[in-house]
C-alpha cells in the first residue's frame, strides 16, 4: 500500500505520473490547492485547476 503524502496548501509539487492532455514535460511543476478525496488532490497547473492522483506527485521542500 502506498503511503499518503501530507501536503500543505500552496506547496509546490513535481508531477511524476503519466502525461495527460495539456501536460508539458518541460513544465512538470504544479501547486497544491486542496484534497479532493482519499486518492485525488486538486492542483493548479498552468493557471488551470485540475484533479489528479495523489500518488502522481512528489512534494518539493
Amino acid at each position: 500500500m502506498k503511503r499518503s503524502v501530507k501536503l500543505i496548501k500552496g506547496q509546490n509539487l513535481r508531477y511524476i505520473g503519466r502525461p495527460f492532455p495539456g501536460y508539458s514535460s518541460n513544465a512538470p511543476y504544479m501547486t497544491f490547492v486542496d484534497d479532493h478525496n482519499v486518492y485525488e488532490i486538486t492542483v493548479m497547473y498552468n493557471h488551470t485547476e485540475m484533479i489528479i492522483n495523489r500518488f502522481s506527485v512528489k512534494a518539493l521542500s
